[in-house]
């Protein structure tokens, strides 16, 4: 039998690992698909698809028609465009990778808290605009540009969700000498405790974080998790930042926040249009940091290393085994008796 596999993210050039294929016999099929339409007349006589969670919708309409399909295995840590029931019912597992850009995404997490909460931006311009040099004496100077800053390690910063980005970003956090506590109902208290890091209800989150950084899934009940309510209950001085899911913020109530200084400002990587639209209101506002979804990247994280590992999931499969990164783990029973090894 030979296996059809279809890459339905193909970008020219990029090795997504074809070669580790050549022990299956199977062939790749590369593709740019996006809508509903186009992934279905693609990848629906597919026996495994490469995909990208975040960027492609994978709908019940989708996956019902992929009949003879064993593994969606998508690029990145994020899956909340995949219809996991869907996926469960028809037998197919779904898998992500979990490890990946752990580092760069708690680092930028970091650097967006540093140049937030320090002004770096408007101190930089104030110095290239009108050459202005902020020395003791003139403290009324630096005061205009950026007043009020805080002292860092009289900040609390509040993380949603700790995950493995989440609980690195913690780490690092507290490695600044910073207050950390975490909203993360799934996570057990202990678990979180052991970390240094204070359980706390999203309410109570809201309320006393001066910095607020978003590394939670995207579900549905996380869509739209920061509304008009939300922001009301921040402090005026807080920072939100957002380094997961442009869906988890209320784009239109952030604007609303920022123009009416409920919040200070935001560390803004992801958005709900990406690319960002021309007419976005965010790119006018200049105490918002724009980053563009870059936070994934670093010359290690652009690596073989990890555009292969959706195919090395897919290769299991294709072989009969139960893949390492599968997040819809109760569909391995009825996949196991329709597709691994007897």
């Amino acid at each position: 039998m030979k296996f059809k596999v279809v890459n339905t993210i193909h970008v020219s050039g990029m090795d997504f690992g074809e070669s580790l294929l050549e022990s299956t016999g199977a062939s790749l099929t590369n593709v740019m698909a996006r809508t509903e339409d186009e992934l279905i007349h693609c990848a629906k006589d597919a026996d495994a698809v490469i995909g990208s969670g975040p960027v492609q919708s994978w709908t019940a309409k989708v996956l019902n028609a992929m009949a003879g399909c064993r593994i969606v295995a998508s690029l990145g840590v994020g899956y909340g465009r995949i219809d996991l029931a869907a996926a469960t019912d028809n037998g197919i597992v779904v898998t992500n990778t979990p490890d990946y850009c752990i580092d760069e995404v708690s680092g930028l997490v970091v650097a967006l808290i540093l140049a937030l909460g320090r002004k770096l931006f408007s101190v930089d311009r104030a110095v290239r605009q009108k050459s202005v040099n902020f020395v003791p004496m003139r403290r009324k100077d630096i005061a205009d540009v950026i007043h009020p800053v805080f002292r860092m390690r009289d900040q609390t910063v509040g993380i949603v969700g700790m995950g493995r980005i989440g609980v690195v970003t913690a780490l690092k956090i507290k490695g600044l000498g910073m207050n950390v506590i975490a909203h993360a109902p799934s996570v057990p208290d202990p678990a979180i405790l052991s970390l240094g890091v204070t359980p706390v209800d999203f309410d109570t989150l809201l309320e006393t974080s001066d910095f607020i950084s978003i590394n939670a899934s995207l579900t549905k009940s996380s869509v739209n998790m920061f509304d008009r309510g939300a922001f009301q209950k921040m402090k005026p001085t807080c920072y939100l930042i957002n380094t997961a899911r442009g869906e988890i913020v209320d784009q239109s109530a952030l604007v609303e926040a920022l123009r009416e200084n409920r919040i200070a400002g935001a560390g803004i990587d992801t958005t709900v249009d990406e690319p960002i639209a021309a007419d976005n209101p965010l790119l006018k506002m200049p105490n918002v940091i724009l980053t563009g979804h870059s936070a994934w990247y670093s010359t290690s994280s652009d690596s073989p290393e990890f555009w292969h590992k959706a195919m090395t999931q897919v290769i299991k499969t294709l072989n009969g085994e139960w893949p390492l990164y599968a997040v819809n783990r109760e569909v391995k029973r009825k996949w196991l008796q329709k597709w691994g090894k007897t």
